[in-house]
């Protein structure tokens, strides 16, 4: 579900096969990016291309990646996210949480 590609200074990361960040398939987010985040030495963004809604788990999830990242020194952002997903992320306050981009 999780694709990875290499582009220069970032890894950039998208999701395949889902419109949601969910409590279904947040935690595999979670490991995942967390486990480039600890090997590459790389910022990571997470291309929200094609994602329409984050739940309190998806959030949760961003959250703890975004967490470490800045432990590490490194920086972890969202882009593409939809206007839906901009105002969910304002709705449950975690505007200075990330670094986002509509594209």
């Amino acid at each position: 579900m999780l694709n990875f590609r290499i582009q220069e200074q970032s890894v950039i990361a998208s999701l395949e096969g889902t419109r949601r960040i969910n409590s279904k398939i947040s935690e595999m987010v979670k490991k995942e990016i967390v486990d480039f985040i600890e090997k590459s030495g790389k910022q990571v963004v997470l291309d929200l291309n094609g994602v329409s809604f984050i739940d309190s788990q998806g959030f949760s999830a961003l959250k703890a990646i975004a967490e470490l990242a800045k432990a590490n020194e490194r920086m972890f952002s969202l882009a593409n996210a939809s206007e839906d997903v901009l105002e969910l992320v304002d709705l449950v306050g975690m505007n200075e949480s990330f670094v986002l981009g509509k594209n």
